[in-house]
């Protein structure tokens, strides 16, 4: 599995949408939706590892933050 397919996965797991993404992951709305391109598009640009371990963090962050733990 590559890191944009990594992205959508927890992307639609944890109900995150592009902006809350951009958000979270500190980069323009813009980078976000380049990464979710395919590889075929001219504007296409692959997702830096660093992107899916910060959104691992945050992820797991938010969910200790909610009362309920999910």
């Amino acid at each position: 599995m590559n890191n944009r397919d990594r992205l959508i996965e927890q992307m639609i797991a944890h109900d995150i949408d592009r902006h809350e993404l951009a958000a979270m992951l500190r980069v323009d709305r813009d980078t976000v939706d380049r990464w979710l391109l395919t590889r075929e598009s001219s504007r296409w640009i692959e997702v830096p590892d660093m992107a899916i371990e910060l959104l691992t963090y945050k992820i797991a962050d938010r969910r200790h933050d909610r009362p309920d733990g999910q």
